[in-house]
């Protein structure tokens, strides 16, 4: 916010100084007549226009964001996305299982109590992507936050272990 400050201040003292030159060589000019020393008051006051217009034009339409945002979020903007479960089950559905969990991840990072995010993530992990290891990661978070998931996912991951055991215990 500082670097931000003190580079409109220099903006400001810049075209400040570009606008005082341009008015002392077109007054000037003038009043001795000299055209050279007008016109080159042009390029000079142009020089100030476009060093301060960033500001300039934040300044000016500010107005104009504000009655937009106004419209479209009379509330004020949102702090996080609003909570979609249909998108990542419609993805599911179509067999991309991918997007899908990129989406539940999104949610649990948005809505971490989100008890159905839990329990879609750990079975993506477990039966799609067979990575057993991020399944029972999901399941020690929504532990660790003391959400209540449904007894058939701890079950999946406990047979998953119960396999895994067994075939290194056969080999």
């Amino acid at each position: 916010m500082r670097h931000k400050i003190l580079r409109t201040i220099l903006r400001l003292l810049l075209s400040g100084g570009c606008f005082g030159f341009s008015f002392r060589a077109a007054t000037t000019g003038y009043e001795k007549t000299q055209l050279t020393l007008m016109l080159s008051s042009i390029p000079v006051f142009l020089i100030g226009v476009l060093i301060i217009w960033t500001p300039l034009f934040a300044l000016l339409t500010r107005p104009f964001t504000a009655m937009v945002d106004s419209l479209f979020f009379p509330g004020g903007k949102l702090d996080k996305p609003v909570l979609n479960l249909k998108l990542p089950a419609y993805l599911i559905n179509e067999g991309r299982y991918s997007e899908a969990l990129e989406e539940y991840r999104q949610i649990l990072k948005h809505y971490p109590e989100e008890v159905e995010a839990y329990e879609k993530s750990i079975w993506l992990y477990q039966d799609i992507f067979n990575e057993p290891e991020k399944a029972r990661r999901i399941l020690r978070q929504a532990e660790r936050r003391h959400l209540v998931l449904d007894e058939r996912f701890k079950r999946l991951l406990s047979l998953r272990e119960e396999l895994d055991r067994l075939e290194r215990k056969s080999n």
